[in-house]
């Protein structure tokens, strides 16, 4: 499973809407275990209009769970329409969020949300 966070710099979750990120961190998980990371750039992190969720499909769509500090009520019905699981945190770091999201996972490693 892929999540996407929201940060500011790679390490610090971003305090604007998830689509206003500069960039996200994506994590490979499998079960509890990360094994893969990369740092994507936000082309659209000047520029995002709320509610636009086609935009940060095109830079995180591969990801199933989307976590931030903020998303727009319209943004989250529409991806859980769609099949993600948008996830709010009030953490500060990147490694507080994963922990917040590693503590969702069932044992057999499918999220609860």
């Amino acid at each position: 499973m892929k999540v996407a966070f929201a940060t500011v710099d790679g390490e610090r979750i971003n305090d604007d809407h998830f689509g206003q990120s500069p960039m996200f961190v994506v994590l490979k998980l499998d079960g509890s275990k990360v094994i893969g990371k990369e740092v994507r750039k936000n082309p659209y992190a000047d520029s995002h209009v709320h509610a636009r969720v086609d935009e940060i499909l095109e830079v995180v769509g591969d990801c199933k769970v989307w976590v931030g500090k903020s998303m727009g009520k319209g943004s989250m019905k529409k991806l859980v329409e769609l099949g993600y699981h948008p996830i709010l945190t009030e953490v500060e770091t990147l490694n507080e969020a994963l922990s917040d999201v590693l503590k969702r996972l069932s044992p057999d490693g499918k999220l609860n949300t």
